[in-house]
């Protein structure tokens, strides 16, 4: 007969109660008894941190630690982000994840926005560096990790001018709510440049940035392509001015 122990876990700020043998591991009771399956099991040896959730406010690999272990404690998993005072029908980091496509399969992505999660509670403006650090032991075999750090950038921005925002403060750098973010480097709007909010990425010359180029415009690309290639010639000029000149004499092109 297994011997079964009750224990008490608040999941995303819901009490349960459940009974568990005592090598159940935290992960497989938030799938299997609670049947949230928002966390995901990767490696099962607490390497690729795609278990990653919230115990108390702190980061764990819950593959590592037994359910008996987190009696009475405060989980956060992927499914409660949402929920969240500062969440806005999504989690800042679910937006920037979504905004930045800092996912491909999404198989790492609930991990990492719990270790993305761990880092802004405790650093709300980290810089790239900081970043790197926090997820280093979350592993993606698919993005290469860029735009998941812009990703965390965004919602560190969008978190600031949130809470500005809130408090009927000046957004930051000096930009007022109703001017929309101050950078648009954050890849949230599409403020004085006059592109799309819709598709507008962040970045200048891209995607309606600050030139206000059509990024499909394919005449203009063409052009650009052509400017790229330079003089067909050592001396600067190009096979275009020569036709040119040799028109001018009267010679047969």
């Amino acid at each position: 007969m297994t011997d079964e122990r009750e224990i008490t876990l608040t999941v995303n700020g819901t009490e349960h109660t459940i009974e568990v043998e005592p090598r159940r591991l935290l992960v497989h009771a938030i799938r299997e008894d609670l049947d949230m399956t928002g966390t995901h099991i990767g490696c099962d040896t607490g390497n690729c941190g795609a278990c990653t959730v919230l115990k108390d406010g702190e980061p764990i690999k819950s593959c590592l630690m037994f359910a008996a272990q987190a009696d009475g404690a405060e989980i956060l998993t992927v499914e409660g982000m949402e929920d969240l005072p500062e969440a806005d029908d999504l989690h800042p980091l679910q937006e920037g994840f979504r905004e930045e496509h800092g996912l491909q399969c999404g198989y790492c992505t609930p991990g990492m926005l719990m270790a993305g999660k761990a880092l802004l509670d405790e650093h709300p403006d980290p810089d790239e560096e900081t970043i790197r650090d926090a997820i280093s032991g979350n592993l993606c075999r698919c993005t290469g990790y860029q735009n998941i750090v812009r990703s965390i950038e965004y919602a560190a921005d969008e978190l600031e001018n949130r809470t500005a925002a809130d408090g009927g403060a000046v957004a930051v750098d000096g930009a007022s709510e109703s001017e929309g973010p101050a950078s648009p480097e954050g890849g949230h709007a599409a403020p004085e440049f006059g592109g799309d909010a819709d598709t507008f990425c962040g970045r200048e010359d891209c995607c309606g940035g600050p030139d206000g180029a059509d990024p499909f415009d394919r005449d203009a690309l063409l052009d650009d392509a052509a400017d790229a290639d330079g003089p067909d010639n050592a001396d600067g000029t190009s096979d275009a001015d020569a036709d040119t000149d040799a028109t001018d004499r009267g010679d047969t092109v």
